[in-house]
């Protein structure tokens, strides 16, 4: 029987069709809800930024606000007025200047303080003396400091500053959705931006503290402001896209958010799942929170003391319908598209066919040059699967050769990693080369020491003996004092080679630098090495103690000490100073205004013998007999100089906190 080759033709065209189009139809439904999930994400997505930079916009101006009152009561309190008013006690004065100020700048209360933190005058309420120390910006203005902060202050500090903000505090709470419910009937506490600054006299002294509020309960001017920069009166179906609320802990005392009834919801609380993260655990709140009466995408972060106390949050919130309103148009009208551009791909797919089986030679050729190693290879891209296949051939091409450079950049990276470990190790080799020369040296030197000390002993007490029975008019007696001074100086030198050599055990205690400094002060400063010099003290107060043998510190700190006065010839200033570090230590730094040391001597100052003085003042040990105390001790020693400015020293111990157990021991 004859084929029909027509038929056939026929056949597999219509196959291939109907394959096509089964596998466009599932592929496109597959893309149409991809793509819907991505606009949808993607709506979300620019939603909560826009909510992030909003709350960030928010902060800035509610900090600005807080900034204003700041910089008011501070130019206020710095200039002469109010300094000449305490000074005069002129109260009714001060009174009339207080209120003009309030006025000017738009405070609901303005005091002012004395140095005993007692109200002064009030320009809003009756200015008793009380104490007003309770409010931490007034006790951080009368320690001299300006500061602006937003605090709570309860109804009895309202009262007595301006008797009128006690209504204005006072909200009654509204049990709401989703919230916690209320802990107490209604809120009478008061949020306020508070500012002070200390009143000075012409000599620096502190004559009084001024203060002022401004109390965010019921303040919908603030709201409003900020509502009016970020959102710009945006609405969505009669209704306010943005929202912003300030709270006092739970409770919204200024918002722009409406109730049922279209009233600024005041009183109503946040949410529970809000109140637990930036109340309870002092965090940034952001997502989806229902708000009042409806759904919101909402940031929330804490509103914090100058204690660091969490009193309130800072709201910014966004319609959620608003946007899937428009999400949902986006996504049928992604599904519109794609169904038309369905409709017109079949139309034209039987066009097409034809090309679906384009010259497949070339990329057979290049596949097999790929398998004999040679991936230079490239084809030219066509269209369906043949031509997705060349894009996927030529983009293994490409990562190949990709992956030969970054295998010959990993090559540089390790070569120079390998250079720099090298010259870290050279480091330390010299570092430890170092301490084997400092033991060795102090063998040796504890070796010729008890050889010397011997006949050093011999010759002073046989010059000794000489000398008694000599006349007092000998002319050789002074020789032979001559050669008992200088035995003496050789037996202080072998004396200083044994303290040098000698490994003797330390009675580690806690002990604290900054006493041990002053000690080792107060021994030099009577001597007449000191007479002339200026020792400037610079000694942090909270010091940590360190686990060492206080003796063996105090002979580290004077050797130092001595060096810097005859580096100074006796006339300079001396600078002592220390710190706690950040990696758990404690550092002591010693600078002098000498001669300083040049530096192709620096790295020889701590071996045994080597000195820089030019006179015969100096054996050259005590710097070699530092080093080895504070190196027994975990800690270190070393020096900066400058030719003709002065030298630096500084000795880091490990602090006692930091040391373990077996190593105090």
């Amino acid at each position: 029987m004859a084929l029909d080759l027509g038929y056939l033709r026929y056949s597999l065209k219509a196959r291939l069709i109907v394959g096509y189009v089964i596998i466009l139809a599932i592929g496109g439904l597959v893309t149409s809800l991809v793509g819907s999930w991505i606009v949808s994400s993607t709506i979300m997505a620019q939603a909560r930024r826009s909510v992030n930079q909003n709350l960030a916009t928010a902060r800035v101006l509610y900090e600005s606000h807080l900034e204003r009152a700041r910089l008011a009561v501070d130019l206020a309190a710095s200039g002469t007025t109010l300094a000449e008013y305490l000074a005069r006690r002129e109260r009714k004065t001060v009174l009339e200047h207080l209120g003009w100020l309030q006025k000017e700048v738009g405070f609901d209360f303005l005091s002012l303080a004395g140095p005993d933190g007692r109200v002064l005058a009030r320009a809003a309420g009756p200015s008793e003396a009380d104490d007003v120390t309770g409010i931490s910006v007034v006790a951080a203005a009368l320690r001299g400091r300006r500061l602006g902060s937003t605090e709570v202050l309860p109804a009895e500090v309202l009262a007595r500053e301006n008797p009128a903000l006690l209504e204005r505090a006072r909200l009654a709470l509204v049990e709401t959705p989703r919230a916690r419910p209320p802990s107490r009937a209604e809120e009478t506490a008061g949020m306020v931006l508070v500012a002070a600054a200390p009143v000075r006299a012409a000599d620096g002294r502190i004559l009084g503290v001024l203060y002022g509020g401004i109390l965010l309960n019921r303040n919908l001017e603030l709201v409003d402001r900020i509502w009016e920069v970020i959102f710009k009166g945006d609405r969505f179906d009669g209704q306010e896209v943005g929202t912003v609320t300030l709270f006092l802990k739970d409770a919204r005392i200024a918002t722009t958010v409406r109730d049922a009834k279209g009233q600024r919801a005041l009183g109503t609380l946040i949410s529970a799942e809000v109140y637990d993260a930036v109340i309870g655990r002092g965090e940034a709140w952001r997502g989806r929170a229902f708000v009042v009466h409806d759904w919101y995408i909402s940031a929330y972060e804490p509103i914090r003391n100058s204690n660091g106390e969490v009193v309130g949050i800072l709201y910014v919130g966004l319609l959620e319908k608003a946007f899937t309103a428009v999400r949902d148009r986006v996504i049928l009208s992604f599904f519109g598209i794609a169904g038309i551009g369905f409709l017109v791909i079949i139309g034209i797919t039987y066009y097409e066919i034809h090309r679906i089986t384009r010259p497949i030679g070339e990329l057979v050729e290049a596949t097999r040059k790929i398998a004999a190693g040679q991936f230079d290879q490239e084809v030219k891209v066509g269209t369906g699967e043949i031509g997705l296949l060349s894009a996927s051939f030529n983009a293994m091409a490409k990562s190949l050769r990709q992956m030969r450079a970054d295998l010959e950049e990993w090559g540089r990276t390790l070569e120079q990693k390998v250079k720099e470990r090298t010259e870290a190790l050279i480091a330390m080799q010299a570092q430890v080369a170092q301490s084997d020369r400092l033991a060795s040296l102090g063998k040796l030197a504890a070796g010729v020491a008890h050889e010397i000390n011997n006949p050093l002993g011999g010759i002073l007490s046989l010059t000794a003996l000489t000398l008694e029975d000599m006349k007092e008019d000998d002319p050789n007696r002074e020789n032979l004092l001559e050669v008992i001074r200088q035995t003496e100086r050789c037996r202080d030198i072998v004396a200083r080679l044994l303290d040098f050599a000698r490994q003797s055990v330390s009675h580690k205690e806690l002990v604290d630098l900054n006493r041990v400094l002053e000690e080792t002060l107060g021994l030099l400063t009577r001597q007449s090495l000191f007479f002339n010099i200026q020792v400037v003290k610079n000694l942090d107060p909270d010091l940590p103690p360190v686990k060492a043998d206080r003796t063996q510190i105090q002979q580290v700190f004077m050797n130092i000490l001595i060096n810097a006065a005859q580096a100074m010839q006796e006339r300079g200033t001396i600078t002592v100073a220390s710190r706690a570090t950040a990696d758990g230590a404690v550092e002591v730094s010693i600078s002098d205004t000498g001669c300083g040391i040049p530096p192709d001597r620096i790295g020889r100052i701590f071996d045994p013998f080597y000195t820089t003085k030019q006179d015969s003042r100096g054996t050259g040990l005590g710097l070699s007999i530092a080093y080895g105390i504070v190196t027994s001790h975990r800690g270190s020693i070393s020096v900066e100089s400058e030719v003709g400015k002065g030298s630096t020293f500084r000795v880091t111990l490990p602090a006692a906190s930091e040391v373990p157990e077996e190593v105090e021991s």
